[in-house]
């Protein structure tokens, strides 16, 4: 469509510098039901890409022809009156033989506004069209002469202004040509189902040369304006038997609309009047008293710019006129502020949230004025300005991009964990769940991890449970070769700690992770470090850690029944029953009585205590060890009696010469006093000068298949005579 029209322009003359989209409103020529004689387009600038409304006039179509004289006039007096304020800005006109262009600001007129209106945005309405309207009639001189919901309109920045100006004249030049202008009014107002005023209804155009000469003319505006105002207050327009029989009535929120609806020409208000009589009652709203205030910000003080922006921001007006005028001043006063002396700074950033909050999506405010300035505040010292903006962050970090946190975000905002305020700690800690997701994974697991742990010894306990929950969100953006590590060790210290909401934090946080620990981690690791939780002071993190146990318990026990039958299953019940009965034989009970049946079968006389007393050979000591002794550690130990590996000696390593020199010494304690051995034996402790030197046997035994060595026992009866220098002479 616009390469179209563009080609076509440019080959017959007519091109402009804008690029066209579909049209938004139909002229009459085109429609019969419009009530304007224009088409009108949204469009671009080429040179800036600003957003502009085109108005266009085809001057060749012959059905526009009794419109080119009103076509014209708005063209003059667009230009005219562009600068007052209230009425809508004309960046360009452009006539050619063809076409006319009006191109303004990009706005949308009341006529295509489908919504409702609040009464206290249409409060506001009202006062700015009133005001437009003033200064078009008293510093314009002149008369609009068709004030209609086709010709208000609503800018991009929220604020209602005047246009279509088809109709207005100059009411102090006397040399107008009042039929001229006026002989389409028919065709585009009452015909189409318009009120008009009392007076035109009468006399048509020549009411402004009788009833309304001169100023007087201007009431014909203030007429048009009641009409408007029950429109915008109502949300529709008066039927023409409501206008006459009722209109005496109408008030809206205080606004006396009845008194601009006087068909008595000298009882009606003008529309000065009418703001004059306002300004102290129904226009004297706080809402209105900052918009009025507003258009003079630059010279307002410091103080009285906080009053306007905090009413502005809190009052039920258009979120347009926030986003494209309030933020903007609020930036630039925030930017020029050297300090956050009286929290002014804060404030500010408060406010700039506030609109935020309440703009519409489509809204570029944030991108343009609130995004940079967030930046700004983040590089910052003021714990102020840091606390709101940690309060803020969650609100709009989706509307900033990843690149934009790691770099110009997350640097500074981990500065708050070394901040030796508590809140500022905290705030910040709080803050980490969202943006986790758009920071690097190395800012998460290399920087993030360090501060939270120094977090986790904070003074603070809050602070440490808070540390628990914080790792336990990010746990899932960890690598996985850290993750493991970290949460065990980070859920197990908060196990120890004094704080028992640390503690649960720390059961939950195992709970929860569950998913991270493989089975084998969970039974070498995990387990372990949530058992003390199963004996905390605490019945709650008792419970808890009960619940979580079983369900790690749960865990394992299905990977266990996963795992296949193997053939050391076969066999490791007949290993285990074998096991058990070489333990029964060599156990302290069985030895014992081996060496009491042993002993009790000695052949010794009743007269001689000792078999060694009656010793008087070599060979007579050789047999007595070898039958008390070496059958019984055969037996217990499990040696064969066929076991014959001591190449011809007699197992103790004992010199004949020895023997045969010893000198045997009778004890003087009674032999049924003596103390009992390891192996449960009664002994005689006899003194004698003999030095035995017993040897290991080299006899093996088998357990579970594998080679164990067995050591002879020296059981020699007649220990050697010593002084008692160990202070072990207690009969031992």
């Amino acid at each position: 469509m616009n390469f179209l029209a563009k080609t076509i322009g440019t080959l017959t003359g007519t091109a402009i510098p804008y690029s066209f989209n579909e049209p938004r409103v139909l002229p009459i020529c085109e429609n019969p039901n419009s009530r304007s004689i224009w088409k009108v387009y949204d469009g671009v600038s080429d040179k800036d890409s600003t957003p502009v409304t085109i108005f266009e006039f085809d001057l060749k179509n012959p059905a526009n022809y009794n419109y080119i004289t009103n076509a014209k006039n708005a063209l003059k007096k667009h230009k005219a009156l562009s600068l007052l304020p209230g009425v809508l800005t004309v960046f360009e006109t452009i006539e050619n033989d063809r076409t006319l262009y009006l191109i303004t600001e990009r706005a949308s007129s009341l006529a295509e506004i489908t919504s409702e209106i609040s009464p206290a945005s249409a409060v506001l309405a009202i006062y700015q069209i009133t005001t437009g309207l003033k200064f078009v009639n008293v510093e314009g001189s002149c008369l609009h002469g068709n004030l209609r919901d086709h010709n208000v309109f609503i800018t991009d920045s929220g604020e209602w202004k005047i246009g279509g100006f088809e109709f207005a004249f100059n009411y102090k030049d006397n040399a107008i040509e009042f039929p001229a202008l006026y002989a389409s009014y028919p065709a585009l107002t009452f015909q189409k189902g318009m009120i008009i005023s009392p007076e035109f209804e009468s006399f048509g155009s020549d009411c402004f040369r009788t009833h309304l000469k001169g100023g007087k003319s201007l009431k014909f505006d203030s007429y048009l304006l009641g009409l408007l105002s029950y429109q915008i207050s109502h949300n529709r327009s008066p039927a023409s038997n409501e206008v006459k029989t009722q209109y005496n009535n109408w008030s809206f929120e205080g606004i006396p609309i009845n008194k601009l609806l006087s068909p008595n020409v000298g009882l009606r208000m003008t529309t000065e009047q009418f703001l004059g009589n306002g300004e102290t009652s129904y226009f004297g709203t706080p809402e209105i008293v900052a918009y009025s205030k507003f258009s003079h910000i630059s010279i307002v003080s410091l103080t009285e710019k906080l009053e306007v922006f905090k009413a502005l921001a809190s009052a039920d007006i258009s979120a347009k006129f926030l986003d494209f005028k309030v933020m903007p001043e609020i930036k630039n006063v925030f930017d020029t502020t050297t300090s956050n002396e009286g929290n002014i700074q804060t404030i500010l950033l408060y406010l700039m949230y506030l609109i935020h909050k309440n703009s519409n999506e489509e809204s570029k405010s944030f991108e343009i004025f609130f995004k940079p300035t967030i930046f700004k505040a983040f590089t910052l010292s003021d714990r102020a300005i840091r606390t709101i903006l940690l309060k803020i962050l969650p609100h709009v970090i989706e509307n900033i991009t990843k690149y934009e946190v790691q770099d110009k975000i997350y640097p500074n905002l981990v500065t708050g964990f070394l901040d030796t305020d508590l809140t500022i700690r905290t705030e910040t800690l709080l803050s980490i769940s969202y943006v986790m997701d758009k920071i690097t994974e190395r800012q998460l697991n290399n920087d993030l991890l360090r501060y939270l742990a120094k977090l986790q010894v904070d003074p603070n306990p809050k602070l440490r449970a808070n540390t628990v929950v914080c790792l336990n969100k990010i746990s899932s953006k960890m690598q996985s070769s850290t993750r493991i590590g970290v949460l065990i060790t980070a859920f197990g210290k908060a196990l120890k700690d004094t704080d028992y909401v640390t503690r649960l934090c720390a059961v939950r946080g195992f709970e929860s992770s569950i998913e991270y620990f493989t089975p084998e981690v969970c039974c070498s690791k995990v387990l372990s470090s949530l058992s003390p939780a199963l004996l905390d002071k605490s019945s709650v993190i008792r419970e808890e850690a009960e619940k979580t146990f079983e369900i790690y318990m749960q865990k394992i026990r299905a990977e266990a029944t996963s795992i296949k039958h193997n053939e050391e299953d076969d066999h490791i019940e007949v290993d285990v029953s074998h096991l058990s009965n070489l333990m029964d034989s060599i156990s302290l009970e069985n030895l014992g009585n081996s060496i009491l049946e042993t002993v009790s079968t000695l052949n010794t006389p009743s007269g001689t205590p000792f078999p060694e007393s009656r010793m008087n050979s070599k060979n007579n000591l050789t047999r007595l060890q070898s039958a008390s002794t070496e059958n019984v550690v055969n037996k217990a130990f499990g040696v064969s009696d066929d076991f014959d590996d001591f190449d011809g000696d007699d197992g103790w390593d004992v010199d004949d010469d020895e023997i045969e020199n010893a000198k045997p010494v009778v004890s003087k304690q009674s032999s049924f006093n003596k103390p009992k051995s390891v192996f449960g034996a009664t002994v005689q402790k006899q003194e004698t000068n003999i030095i035995n030197k017993p040897s290991t046997i080299n006899k093996k035994s088998m357990v579970l298949g594998k080679n164990k060595p067995v050591t002879k026992i020296n059981l020699n009866l007649q220990p050697k005579v010593e002084e008692d220098d160990d202070g072990w002479g207690d009969g031992w």
